[in-house]
């Protein structure tokens, strides 16, 4: 069962593209580059010819061809390559005799962030841009269980995960989250230190 779920994860995930251009204007960076992103949804970029580009970050708008970003400008650049951000990782399974529980990661995107220096993340292969952006507040993470059944397709769990991880970024998105302005390192707090 373990497998069949990274599996599952893994086909969740989408291919990088090479960016044409990013272009900096009123703390808004433009990114041309064929995409599926989504406004609040997160991305990554590395290797770009300006470092400060370098960045787990949120969409504030998206199509097609290019999407934006707030940003301090730091001019144009080009090159570099673009992944839509990490939502979900799976942090295990633990099996009992009806089935499985299930337990995952979610990251969940903002573009009204709250800054929170000293969070973290539970998952250790976190790399320094994904904790960059957990502290800068644009990534919010969100740790759960689910249950799955003895019998339960992969297809099943799949739309199970992708429901939970669908109400949880609608949530923060529409300003509802208890989660928006809080910060987790290893407890939910009020305020971030």
């Amino acid at each position: 069962m373990k497998t069949i779920l990274l599996a599952l994860f893994a086909a969740l995930s989408l291919s990088a593209a090479t960016i044409s251009t990013i272009t900096c204007t009123s703390s808004v960076a433009t990114v041309t580059v064929a995409n599926a992103l989504v406004a609040s949804q997160g991305f990554e970029i590395a290797g770009s010819s300006v470092a400060a580009y370098n960045i787990n970050g949120t969409a504030v708008s998206a199509n097609s061809t290019s999407f934006t970003f707030k940003s301090t400008c730091a001019g144009s650049a080009t090159g570099g390559t673009y992944n839509p951000a990490i939502q979900m990782v799976n942090a295990g399974v633990t099996p009992f005799n009806a089935g499985a529980t299930v337990a995952y990661i979610f990251w969940v995107t903002t573009t009204n962030p709250v800054a929170c220096p000293a969070c973290g993340s539970n998952w250790s292969s976190a790399n320094a841009a994904q904790l960059a952006a957990l502290q800068a507040g644009t990534t919010i993470e969100q740790v759960g269980t689910f249950n799955t059944t003895v019998g339960e397709t992969s297809a099943q769990m799949g739309v199970q995960i992708l429901a939970l991880y669908a109400a949880a970024q609608s949530s923060v998105a529409l300003g509802l989250s208890q989660y928006t302005g809080w910060c987790y390192n290893g407890a939910w707090a009020a305020t971030c230190p």
